[in-house]
């Protein structure tokens, strides 16, 4: 497709897979189409938001343009999905033999595929039909952040290395407005006077890093960073150590709070990690390119990110980390949590070699050093109340 040369319609349907075909392959160069309109709502979305003087766009008004709506969820409802995979995972009695029909009945994997469905078609008219696409959602900042993020890593190599996926957050959702405040509850609890509206928490970032990992996980070679980059990023995002996801605006960040004055820079950190960098990667011909895989392989092969969402599971999962990134050459299983350079990661308790009997031992050390401080709080706080009711 390259060189202004159309590619055969033998391929393009190949890599269509049947999946909206007709307005894929239909609205090429010499279709008349000038600009495509997407719509990442439902259509019964957007025209139930007429109701509150909004809407979406009439073509009558724009020559040459076609609309199209695909059905990405709203916030809420990412909620509900993300709280009931989430309870899924954690739950010590969750069957085992239906895991993957559950994990399904969460809807979870299917708002991925949507997400990933309108990015790769927002990449394919900008590639192969070579036509401008305006993006966008109810307000902007959600929906409309996701998909051209993720168009942008398929059609540009550049945003598929560490330095490229950094720019490409600061600007597609920091600078565009995501309102991360709004959305984590970073530093509000639940029953904080005068906190946040509990309704509009959302892991909406969270849910572009899923997709994210699921390019990750299924092209590894192609990318700079590993799972192990974007797993480390999600803790990140609610943890508050760093500066950089904090906030719902640019004004907010740089003049009301003085955030990168006062804080450490997120990015910093992760390049000075060098477990995060894809040892397989190389600034080939083929990773230079645009990264279009045929529709059907990329949905049919989402899978659930266990390293993420079963992280503090009730019961052991094997993480989704693409082979020859573990430690030890493969030999041990790689550790979930990235640790400074330098210090030594703890091996998982489930290998069998003498530094797992080790690090077992360190655990059971640990709990029970923790539950002695506890049982002796308790005795303090009992001697305390024993004092007052002397006293008293």
């Amino acid at each position: 497709a390259g060189g202004g040369r159309k590619a055969p319609t033998e391929f393009l349907r190949m890599l269509c897979g049947g999946n909206n075909e007709g307005d894929l392959i239909g609205e090429g160069p010499n279709s008349g189409c000038t600009l495509k309109i997407m719509d990442m709502r439902p259509k019964s979305a957007a025209m139930g938001n007429r109701t509150q003087g909004y809407g979406y766009e009439n073509t009558n008004n724009y020559r040459g343009s076609t609309i199209g709506f695909y059905g990405i969820g709203n916030i809420h409802a990412v909620r509900d999905a993300y709280q009931k995979v989430n309870a899924l995972c954690l739950s010590p009695t969750t069957s085992d033999f239906q895991w993957m029909q559950l994990v399904e009945n969460t809807g979870w994997p299917s708002m991925i595929r949507l997400i990933l469905s309108a990015s790769w078609q927002t990449a394919f008219h900008v590639h192969y039909n070579r036509l401008p696409v305006l993006v966008h959602c109810s307000h902007g900042w959600d929906r409309t952040s996701q998909v051209p993020a993720l168009a942008q890593l398929l059609l540009d190599p550049h945003y598929r290395t560490r330095e490229g996926f950094s720019a490409l957050v600061e600007k597609d959702f920091l600078s565009f407005g995501h309102p991360f405040h709004t959305r984590c509850g970073h530093g509000e609890g639940r029953n904080d006077q005068g906190g946040g509206d509990e309704g509009q928490l959302s892991p909406i970032f969270l849910q572009f890093l899923d997709c994210v990992f699921q390019l990750v996980n299924q092209f590894p070679d192609y990318f700079e960073f590993n799972a192990r980059y974007l797993l480390l990023l999600s803790e990140h995002v609610y943890s508050c150590r760093f500066g950089t996801l904090l906030c719902d605006s640019e004004r907010e960040r740089e003049v009301v709070a003085g955030i990168r004055q006062r804080t450490y820079c997120m990015w910093e950190y992760l390049d000075s990690v060098p477990e995060l960098v894809n040892p397989a990667f190389q600034r080939s011909a083929t990773t230079r390119g645009v990264l279009m895989m045929p529709l059907p392989m990329l949905l049919r092969n989402v899978t659930l990110w266990t390293d993420r969402h079963s992280m503090h599971g009730a019961k052991a999962t094997v993480p989704c980390v693409p082979p020859g990134l573990g430690s030890s050459g493969g030999r041990n299983p790689p550790a979930y949590v990235v640790r400074p350079p330098g210090e030594r990661p703890v091996a998982l308790h489930a290998t069998g070699d003498a530094d797992a009997g080790a690090a077992l031992k360190r655990a059971t050390d640990d709990a029970e050093m923790w539950k002695e401080t506890a049982l002796a709080a308790l005795r303090e706080v009992q001697q305390l109340k024993e004092g007052r009711v002397t006293e008293e």
